[in-house]
């Protein structure tokens, strides 16, 4: 097993501190694949997000992610997670909670996105308030243009539990989680 790096970032919301924890893994490319299945994982795109085919960077239009890859022999990996209740009184605790950490490791996978990388995005791409697909149009900017994990058809959630050995919690109507979490990556030349 390989071992990850751990740390902390301390970031303002609303004049509030929030502690941002990481872990950080460095690997072969080739040492992911196992954790690909655009078949099993786009179906559950297809049937539940709104973003299916709505987007350039969702199923069914990201391209084979080792097709995408091919160039980049190694990746750098980066979970972030938080805990909702350092977000005060706002009332979706969890869903403000998480919209936030995924912001924060997109802002900072683009920081450190080398010039013979790839970043790997947190989320779907949310650079145009609607996709030029909807509109019949391609991507006009497309060197600002990243996929992410899922929409390649990785298993996040064993990407975390097995490379960085963090459970993934859910919130439910009645239950905060500890903490959200979210997941993204660069691959390196």
């Amino acid at each position: 097993m390989k071992n990850y790096k751990t740390g902390n970032l301390e970031k303002q919301l609303n004049n509030s501190p929030i502690t941002i924890h990481f872990k950080h893994l460095e690997l072969k490319t080739n040492e992911i694949l196992s954790y690909l299945n655009p078949k099993e994982f786009n179906a559950y795109c297809k049937n539940g997000c709104p973003n299916h085919s709505q987007k350039w960077t969702c199923p069914p239009n990201c391209p084979a992610f080792t097709i995408y890859a091919q160039d980049y022999p190694n990746i750098s990996l980066y979970l972030f997670y938080t805990s909702p209740h350092q977000f005060g009184k706002i009332e979706d605790k969890a869903l403000h909670a998480y919209n936030f950490i995924k912001e924060e490791l997109q802002t900072y996978l683009r920081e450190i996105e080398p010039a013979n990388g790839k970043m790997i995005a947190a989320n779907s791409c949310e650079l145009c308030t609607t996709c030029g697909l909807v509109f019949g149009k391609e991507c006009h900017i497309p060197e600002k243009m990243r996929y992410n994990l899922v929409a390649f058809g990785f298993n996040v959630n064993k990407i975390m539990t097995d490379l960085f050995q963090h459970e993934l919690q859910w919130a439910s109507k009645d239950q905060i989680p500890d903490f959200v979490s979210s997941v993204g990556a660069i691959l390196k030349k």
